[in-house]
């Protein structure tokens, strides 16, 4: 399975992609690992409640609806 993080001004521009990950929070961590720059992600309605997502570049992301409950965002943009 592959799993893509896109923009969410153009769907058809593919910021990160995984074939390992199995959820779209996975791939968000493992995005975040290799330093992805995740400017601009679509993310919206992702359950990312407990993640590591500090030092993560989520500047103009679409969070709108995303599970962020207990996530590290320490030193995030």
């Amino acid at each position: 399975m592959i799993i893509k993080i896109v923009s969410r001004w153009d769907l058809s521009k593919v910021l990160f992609e995984s074939t390992t990950a199995t959820s779209v929070r996975e791939c968000v961590l493992e995005a975040i690992a290799k330093r992805a720059n995740l400017y601009g992600a679509n993310l919206s309605e992702a359950n990312l409640s407990e993640a590591n997502l500090s030092e993560a570049n989520l500047s103009g992301a679409n969070l709108s609806g995303a599970n962020l409950s207990e996530a590290n965002l320490s030193e995030a943009n």
